[in-house]
């Protein structure tokens, strides 16, 4: 029979031993608290004036875990932080909301908008050879490219960085309200995942009910393709193309009362954005 003293000595031995280590361990420094540096130049000011308006953080320092491990990009110019936001961010996306809702990018506006200097390479994974212009994580975040390619004169740029902002913001307010009802079954069956939309021709895409193949790579980016489509194309053009067959014109009708019920209706924002482009 085990004795009480031999029981005794090993747990104290036991208890012993913890203490000992517990006072081996380093002593955790005393850090003094750092208030957060006031703007002091004009960039700052900028986005601090944002963060101010619509409870937007807008970050431009580079930090490699806003991109996946399989993918590389190039930092933003700091220089041209300041002029994207007052003439891009401001008039071709900010303003093309609020002119039609005064009080609608103070509600919807994405918690962090990161800002990167080239477009999103993917060099490995499964979608090697993928560059995105754009990327929209939740309705918190949304990741803008091609900074360093700022020039108000090339109207092909332009118009990409706000087809990609309203593509991005398309994501949000998919994540805040879900996408109309019905959307996802139009063209069901019919998408063709991540890496497989490229075999598919402009006009094969549309005869499957998407505005371009990118479309079908999930509902989520068929839903947010319609609308970049949408302000980027001369209202008579997009219901030609949604005229085209029963599947074009049930998903355009169901993006566009989407955004109308909302207080935004998509071809006053083209016409907007067009005059701001002329």
């Amino acid at each position: 029979m085990l004795s009480i003293r031999n029981f005794i000595a090993p747990l104290t031995l036991t208890v012993i031993v913890f203490f000992a280590g517990c006072t081996k361990e380093d002593v955790i420094p005393f850090e003094p608290h750092v208030d957060q540096q006031v703007a002091s130049n004009p960039t700052d000011l900028t986005i601090l004036d944002i963060l101010n308006s619509y409870q937007t953080k807008i970050i431009y320092k580079w930090d490699r875990r806003y991109i996946s491990a399989d993918a590389s990009a190039t930092p933003p110019q700091f220089e041209l932080i300041k002029p994207y936001i007052d003439n891009v961010l401001r008039k071709l996306f900010i303003a093309a909301y609020d002119r039609q809702k005064s009080d609608f990018m103070v509600k919807h506006m994405p918690i962090e908008m990161i800002f990167i200097g080239s477009s999103i390479n993917y060099d490995a994974g499964d979608e090697r050879n993928f560059s995105a212009s754009g990327m929209a994580q939740s309705f918190s975040r949304i990741l803008i490219t091609g900074i360093n390619n700022y020039n108000l004169t090339n109207t092909s740029w332009l118009r990409g960085q706000y087809a990609t902002l309203h593509h991005e913001f398309a994501h949000v307010l998919d994540k805040i309200y879900g996408r109309p009802t019905g959307f996802d079954d139009v063209s069901k069956g019919k998408y063709a995942g991540s890496t497989s939309f490229g075999v598919f021709t402009q006009a094969e895409a549309r005869t499957r009910g998407f505005w371009k193949n990118y479309g079908m790579t999930s509902e989520g980016e068929d839903f947010a393709t319609w609308v970049d489509g949408i302000v980027t194309t001369p209202k008579a053009d997009v219901l030609t193309i949604a005229e085209s067959n029963d599947l074009l014109n049930r998903k355009y009708k169901m993006v566009y009362n989407f955004y109308l019920d909302k207080g935004i209706d998509l071809h006053v924002l083209y016409d907007y954005l067009q005059t701001i482009l002329n």
